[in-house]
């Protein structure tokens, strides 16, 4: 495929998360949830690629937490010693494009609604043994490695969606998780992360932004009742 001549398509999905709750200055400290699937595919006359987004821990309620707890939470998917909500974690599939394709990138961005401490952090699937590596953890039985380090997310910016682009010239497909949590700190936040937020996640080929949609929806549970922390 002539890349001069061709016009990629990139494939974009909404999430919608609702209710990212906190009450005074309780956080979570550590010792799942799985629902619904989203395919979306788009076809040129050149060109087809498809991805798979799966909520792998959601549907509950986030205190804040600990940037550096994030792979310790993801690790007890998602939870705390108390079962309340520590981070959301979705997988991203990316796979179906052409032979010819070198590589890929991606951006999130984000509609925050009375959150100013939310944050995130991409990592991709690896092959290798990642025993004793502090930026890893095992999800599902595979192997996942930090691609883009904890960030606080800015409202309505494109934030990179891990690396600047994933080279995929030997891959059939591209794996990746997106972790989303409330920065813990150490006080009341009830004046400003208490709301909601919404993410557009768009991966492109080349430097095209030309692109189809999609979404997946879901609505975290009531509020967790807190007082005090540990």
């Amino acid at each position: 495929m002539n890349k001069k001549n061709s016009k990629y398509i990139g494939v974009v999905f909404l999430i919608v998360m609702l209710i990212v709750c906190i009450v005074g200055a309780t956080y979570a400290y550590f010792l799942s949830t799985t629902v619904g699937t989203s395919d979306i595919s788009a076809t040129s006359v050149n060109y087809s690629i498809s991805m798979n987004i799966i909520p792998v821990y959601t549907d509950f309620s986030l205190i804040p937490m600990d940037d550096s707890d994030i792979f310790k939470a993801i690790g007890n998917q998602c939870k705390d010693k108390a079962d309340r909500g520590a981070c959301n974690l979705y997988s991203i599939n990316i796979s179906g494009y052409d032979e010819s394709v070198e590589s890929i990138s991606g951006t999130i961005n984000t509609t925050l609604n009375n959150i100013q401490n939310l944050s995130y952090m991409v990592l991709e699937k690896v092959s290798y043994n990642i025993e004793g590596n502090s930026n890893c953890v095992v999800v599902n039985e595979d192997n996942y490695c930090i691609s883009k380090t904890a960030e606080l997310i800015v409202n309505n910016t494109d934030m990179e969606l891990g690396d600047s682009s994933y080279d995929v010239s030997l891959l059939d497909s591209k794996d990746l998780l997106l972790a989303i949590w409330l920065t813990n700190l150490d006080a009341s936040q009830n004046e400003f992360d208490i709301g909601s937020y919404s993410s557009v996640v768009s991966v492109y080929i080349g430097d095209d932004i030309a692109h189809i949609s999609g979404s997946i929806s879901g609505t975290l549970k009531d509020n967790y009742s807190l007082q005090g922390g540990e």
